[in-house]
């Protein structure tokens, strides 16, 4: 049995393959959330994605396999989530060669008991039979795993014993035979019935669901799991509501502390919520605090572009010091209905938010402002926006510690206006310690 491969880091998240964010979008609709993560580079700045989620599912000879869950269903863009299974598989490889891609198992009650006849001389085959279906069908689909959602019924529905036999019967089918090492991830909420001996022999990593609030990493590395296993479940979700968890500290990245613990891997619950735009530009910057990466560019107006340049109707910008952030939202009606293009936040979380709502037929005209020198470091020190209205929102960004201000400023054409913004964000050092993220660099583009 090869030795577990516990990451020493990594930056992770759930997708859910079922839902579609914007409603009436499908996964090739250029303004979805699936092209989103696309067009932001996301799956760069993701090492694990969870595919949510899979069905147990009989096969031809008596035995169980695995299928993503409602396969045939059709999405608003005509296809299948067995299509988007293979797009999700496709996008993601070509932009990180290195991604490793996880099946996760639904977690209702009988999932995985109905392996289980009620004889128990028949488990043992059972389980075997089981673990081979999966390993092939992993590799056919060019997968790196599978993930275990265990909460609930699903996590009291089969025995200790039963546990054992099954994941050992996993851990060695995947360790046989496969030119790639196949990871085994285990995602709880709760203890349940789970064996902590094949915990530490045979699972790589364990997700814990932090957000729930009901779930500790104390109930775990009081039974005795190997603690390096543990990963810090974050959620992102608009309706999440126990902040006091997972959903403020988790933007710390790997700094987190609870009892003295230090976590070296991180996974978020999800990438495409009625919030994606907040979770995948968490994914970014999460993997930015994660591996020490000074920063990145952004490009909204190539994304626009894609959607014919439809018009900022909302603006949000928060600044301190400097300007910590930017995020746009278009959008533009065809057929009666409106479209919304979710542009992700560019910068950090610091700052005070502000928010430039458009009225119908406001468009942003020009922006103009300061660069200057912040603590060593070239960033945008303040910026305001001016609209066809004649309103004029800023300054945002105090130049407070700024040096060496150089002024800037875009206008709009006549006849067009800034439909989107572009440039840098980079991870700069504070003089009291830690590190923030700001826009380093700026412009625009007209439509």
């Amino acid at each position: 049995m090869a030795t577990p491969l516990i990451p020493s880091k990594s930056v992770n998240a759930w997708i859910y393959l079922d839902e579609d964010e914007p409603k009436g979008t499908g996964y090739t609709t250029v303004n979805s959330s699936y092209q989103s993560l696309v067009n932001n580079n996301v799956y760069k700045n993701t090492d694990m994605v969870l595919i949510c989620f899979f069905a147990v599912i009989p096969d031809n000879q008596g035995y169980y396999t695995i299928d993503i869950g409602n396969a045939t269903t059709v999405h608003p863009d005509g296809s299948t989530t067995a299509q988007y299974l293979q797009y999700t598989i496709q996008d993601a490889r070509a932009q990180n060669a290195d991604v490793k891609l996880l099946a996760t198992l639904n977690y209702n009650t009988d999932n995985l008991s109905q392996i289980f006849s009620s004889n128990p001389d028949q488990w043992p085959t059972a389980t075997a039979n089981f673990a081979t279906n999966v390993k092939n069908y992993l590799v056919a689909n060019q997968m790196n795993g599978l993930d275990i959602d265990w909460e609930g019924s699903f996590a009291s529905a089969i025995t200790r014993q039963q546990f054992s036999m099954l994941f050992t019967a996993i851990r060695q089918a995947f360790d046989t035979n496969t030119s790639s090492y196949l990871y085994l991830s285990f995602s709880p909420a709760e203890v349940g019935n789970l064996d902590v001996a094949t915990m530490n022999s045979c699972f790589d990593i364990v997700n814990l669901q932090l957000y729930s609030g009901f779930t500790y990493v104390s109930s775990f590395v009081n039974i005795g799991i190997n603690p390096l296993l543990m990963a810090y479940g974050a959620k992102f979700e608009s309706n999440y509501q126990n902040a006091t968890n997972a959903y403020d500290q988790a933007q710390q990245g790997f700094k987190y502390q609870n009892q003295s613990y230090v976590y070296n891997n991180i996974t978020q619950w999800r990438l495409n919520s009625d919030n994606y735009e907040f979770e995948q530009g968490q994914q970014i910057l999460l993997y930015q605090l994660a591996y020490g990466v000074p920063g990145s560019s952004f490009n909204d107006g190539a994304i626009a572009g894609k959607a014919g340049n439809p018009p900022i109707t909302t603006l949000a910008v928060s600044g301190g010091d400097v300007l910590d952030s930017l995020q746009a939202t278009n959008s533009w009606v065809s057929n009666g209905t409106e479209n919304i293009l979710g542009l992700l936040q560019h910068g950090g979380n610091g700052g005070n938010g502000n928010t430039i709502q458009l009225s119908s037929g406001e468009l942003i005209t020009e922006v103009y402002g300061y660069t200057g020198i912040w603590f060593g470091w070239e960033v945008v020190a303040q910026l305001s926006v001016k609209t066809s209205a004649g309103h004029t929102y800023g300054p945002f960004g105090h130049l407070n510690n700024v040096s060496a201000t150089t002024s800037f400023s875009y206008t709009a054409p006549s006849g067009q206006s800034i439909i989107a913004f572009n440039g840098n964000t980079s991870q700069v050092p504070l003089a009291s310690g830690g590190t923030t993220m700001v826009i380093t660099a700026l412009n625009v583009s007209f439509g």
